[in-house]
């Protein structure tokens, strides 16, 4: 017997992750991008991280069609900006510096936004549920340190200072 959606989501917001934005270059040349935190390493050899994006994303045909996105790992205290990246009919990019990666067909680096960043290029789809899996490759990535911003039962926050 299958659990309802509001216990499903219940169960999985205990689990405290991190917050990324994933960013892509569309067929008509405009970036696109959204919140994730359904983001996991896959493989240290090669280098692999999956995202999940919902079978009914407006980005996903980019995603799909180019091949190629960059994971933005979010610095603590851009909670508005993972919000936007979340919504529908905003402009997402609007007063956010971005970089084109050389490695993944040009898709947005947030530079003054992450953490760090991982330049992918798209390895495997994997169809699952409701959801589609992205697997990417990293051919680039990189990381400056600083807390990153999480998420926790429907609420931002910074990753604590000490260990309990």
């Amino acid at each position: 017997m299958a659990i309802d959606g509001q216990l499903f989501r219940s169960v999985l917001g205990s689990f405290p992750t991190g917050v990324t934005v994933v960013t892509t270059i569309a067929d008509d040349g405009f970036p696109r991008g959204l919140t994730s935190n359904a983001v996991c390493a896959v493989s240290a050899e090669p280098p692999l991280l999956l995202f999940c994006i919902h079978k009914g994303a407006l980005s996903l045909p980019a995603f799909l069609q180019s091949k190629s996105f960059v994971v933005n790992f979010l610095a603590a205290g851009r909670g508005d900006l993972a919000t936007r990246f979340a919504s529908r009919g905003t402009d997402k990019f609007a007063g956010v510096r971005v970089e084109a990666s050389s490695h993944a067909a040009g898709a947005p680096i947030l530079v003054d936004d992450n953490v760090a960043h991982a330049e992918c290029s798209l390895h495997q789809i994997v169809e699952a549920g409701d959801h589609f899996v992205l697997i990417g490759h990293i051919e680039a990535a990189s990381s400056s340190g600083g807390p990153p911003l999480m998420y926790l039962r429907r609420a931002y926050a910074a990753w604590p200072d000490e260990e309990l």
